[in-house]
């Protein structure tokens, strides 16, 4: 463990927690448009440990669950290892309450294209450059990722989720995953050497463990999303001897036990306003009706069913250029629901 550690501006010795920014962009006004971020270098040395949140400017639990891990539950004088905490990591989509940077509409995690965003373009287009720094200065330095997002609506499932195609992370992945202790979708997925360059993808290739965290009502900062947040990252701290204490399970919220695989998306066929019938996490199966979509005058247009016996883990509910909109009306081809099944009813 080195004896300073260095993000953006912000340098911290051991035993200290300091702040600073990533250095973003400069608007056409030359304001510039920075990455804030939280270094805490612990006294003995251990993993260093990156969280991230609001990759998507609309979900914002993890912004408290980091300032909570990182100015009130961890004592840098009793950390072993450093955390590097990044509350917004996409201050573009942030500052304009949209799910992607308003500049130019592309997703900083490299998602929802055919041609997905990387982040090895230090001179390409805004939204580029932002993942280029990112890489750059945190994730490239870090041990072990915690990539913080949120589903929109409050019934929605919390959840992990793994890519355990790749040998040299699978293993502290499903230690990850398993101390978090919610639902724990898996993916087995080889990256090769060829797959576009995204932020996760970077984390594959250079052997870091990059788990994906899911917590619920995305537009608010409220409970349980900051206590299962904040107890899941303790946990996973706790397991890699960063921190001492007992792994303490969750509470109070539903978990689908067993190892979980996504089906897919379930698409509206008819546009309408849409009525939920089932709660995520409620076994079905395969061909019950979870959700109808009527018109204008109350007449039912079309009966949703679930495509496997299994589950619905959230409902988006009326996408608006690939991106959840939270109104509930859809058009013909609306991404209304997330499908998955467990083992444990295989």
């Amino acid at each position: 463990m080195p004896e300073r550690v260095t993000v953006g501006n912000a340098t911290a010795s051991r035993g200290e927690l300091q702040k600073g920014v990533i250095k973003g962009i400069e608007l056409n006004t030359t304001t510039p448009i920075d990455i804030p971020v939280l270094v805490m270098n612990g006294a003995k040395d251990g993993p260093t440990l990156l969280m991230v949140s609001t990759q998507h400017g609309i979900e914002i639990q993890g912004i408290e669950v980091i300032l909570k891990i990182m100015r009130e539950k961890v004592n840098p004088k009793e950390l072993r290892g450093a955390i590097i905490g990044i509350p917004v990591e996409n201050p573009l989509a942030f500052m304009h309450h949209q799910y992607l940077s308003w500049i130019d509409n592309l997703d900083l995690g490299g998602g929802g294209s055919a041609s997905p965003l990387t982040a090895d373009q230090p001179h390409g287009a805004s939204t580029e450059r932002l993942a280029h720094a990112l890489w750059k200065e945190a994730w490239s330095k870090a041990d072990m990722v915690l990539n913080i997002h949120c589903n929109v609506r409050p019934d929605s499932l919390f959840f992990t989720e793994i890519n355990v195609g790749n040998p040299s992370t699978r293993e502290r992945l499903e230690r990850m995953a398993r101390v978090f202790g919610v639902t724990n979708v898996v993916e087995n997925i080889t990256i090769k050497k060829n797959a576009p360059d995204t932020l996760t993808n970077l984390a594959v290739k250079n052997g870091v463990p990059d788990i994906l965290i899911e917590l619920i009502d995305g537009r608010w900062i409220s409970e349980p999303s900051t206590s299962v947040g904040v107890r899941g990252v303790l946990n996973i701290m706790k397991e890699f001897d960063m921190i001492d204490g007992p792994i303490e399970p969750q509470k109070s919220v539903p978990i689908i036990q067993g190892v979980c695989t996504g089906h897919g998306i379930v698409r509206a066929d008819r546009g309408g306003l849409i009525r939920f019938k089932k709660t995520p996490g409620e076994f079905m199966k395969k061909g019950t009706v979870f959700a109808e979509i009527y018109d204008l005058y109350g007449d039912v247009l079309e009966e949703v069913t679930c495509p496997v016996d299994g589950y619905i883990w959230a409902y988006p509910c009326g996408d608006i250029l690939g991106t959840p909109g939270s109104l509930q009306a859809v058009q013909a081809g609306a991404n209304i629901a997330y499908a998955f099944t467990s083992d444990e009813h295989q």
